[in-house]
């Protein structure tokens, strides 16, 4: 059985969504730039770490010998299962490949992958909320950190708790809801991009992001959008993003991000930024290749230069922070793109239960496939026949939930397709959501199971 998601949902709380990095980006080519990095998104591998936080362990025959557990990587995973040769410098690429313009850096030998999320204290959040200028005690709600007043009732700052916490949102109850569309900000005159930045300071410190690489290139009415990287043992990152509106007057009034706080997980060979770039290409080719801005026929994209940092990927919906090379496109109409591809020798990857299938040649879509991997499911409440299962989505899709009925068992999946409303602007956060799942006959004592990875669901 499957229902659509329903019109209005109890849960409000927000929080954030992976983002990709961008600077003077139009709306289209920073949806260009989501599908060219390879979904945008990210999330860890859970061969790569023990519940101790230590190095995991894996079967022997699932890694190569004497070496660390495979990786597990949705969409960019899915060049480990070409078996073609790379593509040799002249070599036709097909439609829309990319070319280094000059020599490429080779990197480190090996490097580590990070695990982002801590457990928040009060004390941590009570910091930031001083930053932001949110008056009020820390509260517990939901399993989540709280100050401030409630939806629309002043400014407000929700953190989550547990192990993988970290992420957090803030939003002045005097603006618009984070999760508008399109997003109407203000008129007026945004501050200069140096005050925007200073005005964001005081909370980088506060996350422990004084290393992080700031943008502030983004204005839009009379608000300034600015972009915080963090550093990793010194790497930059991409798609970690903290973001935070500020106003005319130099005032935060929406922000979401996360803590600079990570675990090291296992060590992996990695390839260099040349064979990084024939891989990536690969991956592209079997998706039809790319869609390139303002590019006429089939010449590659130019790559600009490529620095070794670390990329947000994902794999069975779980954060992990993988080394990756992260290049620079160079757009015929100006301005910065990023893209980005996990650098780790392909014989260490394997595709994870969530890699989406190859899209159809043309679709431009070289991330997850053609359809998007289905959501993480947080839980659920029964009520006769119907089952509403709560989880956390981006606010720029729909979402629909279906359930495969045993005996003894509820298999429940939520699958997400993009608005088609004809709007041009959507908000890159994600929030905690419901959707109800009608079944053939009430649950009674069978268990409910995530049908990505087979986890049993707690029952709210």
């Amino acid at each position: 059985m499957s229902t659509d998601q329903s019109p209005e949902s109890p849960e409000t709380e927000d929080r954030p969504a992976p983002r990709s990095r961008r600077r003077q980006l139009t709306v289209g080519a920073v949806a260009a730039a989501v599908l060219v990095a390879g979904g945008g998104g990210a999330y860890w591998a859970s061969t790569a770490f023990s519940d101790a936080g230590g190095p995991g362990t894996t079967d022997a025959g699932s890694a190569p010998e004497g070496g660390p557990p495979k990786l597990a990587l949705d969409g960019t995973a899915t060049s480990a299962r070409d078996s073609g040769e790379g593509i040799a410098p002249g070599e036709p690429m097909g439609p829309r490949g990319y070319r280094a313009e000059g020599e490429l850096p080779d990197g480190p030998k090996a490097a580590a992958v990070y695990k982002p999320g801590h457990e928040v204290s009060r004390v941590q959040v009570a910091k930031l909320a001083e930053a932001l200028h949110v008056k009020g005690a820390v509260k517990e709600r939901d399993g989540r950190w709280q100050a401030g007043g409630g939806q629309g009732k002043g400014p407000r700052l929700t953190a989550e708790r547990g192990a993988a916490g970290g992420a957090w949102t803030y939003q002045n109850g005097q603006t618009v809801p984070l999760d508008a569309d399109p997003d109407p900000a203000p008129g007026g005159k945004p501050l200069s991009e140096e005050k925007a930045e200073d005005a964001v300071r005081p909370v980088l410190r506060v996350l422990g992001m004084e290393e992080a690489s700031v943008d502030a290139g983004s204005p839009v009415g009379g608000t300034r959008t600015v972009t915080a990287s963090p550093r990793v043992d010194h790497l930059p990152t991409h798609g970690w993003d903290s973001t935070f509106v500020v106003d005319e007057k130099g005032n935060v009034t929406r922000a979401q991000g996360s803590w600079n706080k990570t675990r090291k997980g296992e060590v992996y060979p990695v390839q260099s930024a040349t064979a990084t770039l024939d891989e990536m290409n690969k991956a592209s080719q079997s998706r039809g290749g790319h869609r390139g801005e303002g590019e006429q026929g089939d010449e590659p994209t130019k790559i600009g230069g490529a620095a070794f940092g670390l990329s947000l990927e994902r794999s069975h919906g779980k954060p992990l922070l993988v080394p990756a090379w992260i290049y620079d496109v160079k757009r015929p109409g100006g301005g910065d793109l990023k893209v980005t591809h996990p650098a780790v020798q392909q014989k260490y990857l394997k595709p994870s239960k969530t890699s989406g299938h190859p899209a159809k040649p043309g679709s431009g879509d070289v991330g997850t496939g053609g359809k998007q991997p289905s959501q993480a499911i947080e839980s659920y409440k029964a009520q006769g026949r119907t089952l509403k299962l709560t989880f956390w989505g981006g606010v720029c899709d729909t979402y629909k939930a279906s359930a495969e009925e045993s005996g003894s068992t509820v298999k429940v999946k939520i699958d997400a397709e993009k608005k088609k409303d004809g709007k041009n602007i959507c908000v890159k956060i994600a929030k905690r959501q419901t959707v109800e799942v009608k079944l053939d006959k009430e649950l009674g004592d069978r268990k409910v199971v995530d049908a990505r990875d087979g986890d049993k669901l707690p029952r709210k």
